[in-house]
């Protein structure tokens, strides 16, 4: 059976992607569409059917969800954080996509659909789809999180990089729904704070923790003699006392990851003790961790060392978005 133009047409525009409605519109009757789904195309998620019985694209995937819900869905969560550039938000979870009150929730496949109260004022066309603005989004992610390492990855990512400011998250938190919030206020708080990376967040809680070290500063300003040093991870200051956490994933956006790791020998002509450790180490050994940084700044703090004169700036949290032209 051939197909008509104006379907082909329709399909072309659509990623090769259609409604049965949308089908049924042009002419196409059931019994032509059971043929086809019979022999060359696919049902794909609800009324939704493809041209092709390839597995979908991303890409697809995501017009197959913005059909399914209509042209008033509003992709949100993890992938339309994808969307807007952020790397560290897992692609394998359902697809989240708002729609008015008037309409109804529900699961179709791997799309979620949900009613939402507070429409995106910000929401825009990407193509073939209608993307929740970023804080929104990543406030979404955040929320619907497996845990509070995923909530904090996609939290921070969105901060560092400058493209969502931490005014812009707070107020979107303080907006939306309270109820399954707990890790992304967790996630909000680390990124406030100054947490540059996930790893960083979790050996600064674990420091925190232990009763045998002092209040430790996160990523401080660091001067000696008028020079500008390296700022470290985490810093002890009675003792001068850098922590550096190194991971390429973490310190390659932007940043010559190399570079960063041999600046650590700038610390240490200025007199400062450096530890440096790995995700990997944190991750799987991090009360090793912890107690080498215990064990260094006992030694420190009663070897009689005289404090090398590195003077510390606390580093007030910086708001990357409102830096942007």
């Amino acid at each position: 059976m051939d197909v008509d133009p104006a379907v082909h047409r329709l399909l072309h525009q659509q990623s090769g992607l259609a409604t049965r409605a949308q089908l049924y519109e042009l002419g196409v009757t059931q019994q032509a569409l059971r043929w086809r789904l019979g022999r060359q195309w696919a049902a794909v998620l609800g009324s939704v059917v493809s041209s092709s019985r390839e597995r979908l694209t991303a890409q697809q995937r995501l017009v197959a969800a913005q059909l399914e819900s209509g042209p008033h869905g509003v992709v949100t969560g993890v992938h339309a954080c994808l969307v807007h550039g952020l790397t560290g938000v897992p692609g394998n979870r359902l697809v989240q996509v708002l729609v008015p009150m008037n309409l109804r929730s529900r699961r179709v496949g791997w799309v979620d659909v949900q009613r939402t109260r507070r429409p995106d004022p910000r929401a825009a066309r990407r193509g073939l789809v209608t993307v929740a603005s970023l804080p929104r989004a990543v406030m979404d992610a955040a929320r619907a999180a497996r845990g509070l390492d995923e909530a904090r990855s996609v939290v921070i990512e969105a901060v560092q990089r400058g493209l969502c400011s931490l005014d812009e998250l707070g107020e979107e938190l303080a907006a939306g729904p309270r109820r399954w919030s707990a890790f992304a206020r967790r996630a909000l708080v680390d990124a406030t704070d100054g947490a540059w990376s996930v790893p960083e967040a979790h050996l600064r809680r674990a420091c925190e923790s232990s009763p045998r070290l002092p209040r430790v500063v996160p990523n401080p300003v660091l001067s000696s003699g008028g020079i500008r040093l390296l700022s470290p991870d985490l810093w002890f200051d009675d003792v001068a006392l850098a922590v550096m956490v190194h991971s390429r994933q973490y310190h390659q956006r932007g940043v010559d990851w190399e570079r960063t790791v041999e600046r650590d020998a700038e610390l240490t002509e200025h007199g400062v003790t450096v530890l440096a450790f790995t995700p990997r180490s944190i991750a799987t050994d991090l009360d090793r961790v912890v107690a080498t940084i215990e064990r260094t700044y006992l030694q420190l703090a009663h070897g009689g060392r005289p404090r090398p004169e590195v003077e510390m700036t606390p580093r007030e949290p910086v708001d990357h978005a409102k830096r942007r032209v």
